[in-house]
């Protein structure tokens, strides 16, 4: 399988200063809707004028716009010690996830751009939960702060060759791209090929038990991930997977709400 193959290419180091960089965001969206139903396919693309993938940037397009950078800290959320999302804070992605799917439950009280406004940031909210590094565990120090990290190219001796990363650039950006030779579609299918099964357990529940999901593969991180931490190949290695699943997870579950939102 392709997914297999690209596990073998090289990291690419491009930075970005985004939440996923766009071709995670559009993989995700893209898996997202080869898992909608019919009807909330045509729904949805009658509302944005396209496809899930080509809103799946927008938010962050216009994050920068003073009307809405207070949408930059909705990329969080907020744990408790024993990984609860319990929150209210209106900054938190959750209550943010929340509020877009009342809005579009009840789009018939909403005007035109309301709505599609609202769909657009649902899309890139629900990726940004899965995003390891938004995850803010009350406790859990290195949870909610960027620092540098040093991973090895997996040789040994004179070969080897010690790279200095940002934490969420490399969650953010270089794990992903990894995946740069292929499409946003061939990506997304290796996603369901991988991690179909899995869509059902992945799906169950609803926002706040995603959170807590999340939380679970969030917090045994950083009981090694500190500052001018030392990660093996190995190490490496097995956090692609991770992340991986994370992308699956995201795919899954907007679609899980989508299908529930548009029936």
């Amino acid at each position: 399988m392709r997914r297999y193959i690209t596990l073998a290419v090289s990291l690419l180091f491009v930075y970005t200063a985004t939440a996923w960089n766009k071709f995670g965001q559009q993989s995700i969206a893209t898996l997202a809707e080869q898992n909608l139903t019919e009807s909330a396919k045509a729904q949805t693309t009658q509302i944005l004028g396209g496809s899930l993938s080509s809103a799946a940037w927008w938010l962050q397009s216009v994050a920068k716009e003073p009307e809405y950078q207070h949408t930059n800290s909705w990329q969080f959320i907020h744990l408790t010690k024993e990984l609860k999302s319990t929150t209210s804070f209106t900054e938190d992605g959750v209550v943010q996830i929340e509020r877009c799917v009342d809005i579009l439950k009840h789009r018939t009280q909403h005007s035109d751009s309301t709505v599609v406004v609202t769909l657009k940031t649902l899309i890139h909210l629900v990726a940004d939960m899965h995003n390891l590094t938004h995850i803010c565990i009350e406790g859990v120090e290195y949870s909610n702060k960027n620092f540098n990290f040093r991973v090895s190219n997996g040789f040994t001796g004179p070969k080897e060759v010690i790279t200095k990363l940002s934490w969420r650039k490399f969650w953010e950006s270089n794990i992903v791209n990894r995946h740069a030779t292929l499409s946003c579609e061939l990506l997304a299918e290796d996603l369901m090929v991988c991690y179909g099964p899995e869509k059902g357990n992945f799906s169950k529940g609803d926002v706040r038990h995603w959170a807590a999901d999340m939380g679970s593969l969030s917090a045994p991180l950083y009981e090694w991930a500190v500052p001018d931490y030392y990660m093996t190949r190995e190490q490496h290695n097995r956090l692609v997977q991770l992340n991986d699943k994370c992308m699956a997870r995201a795919g899954f579950r907007l679609a899980a709400l989508l299908n529930d939102i548009f029936r």
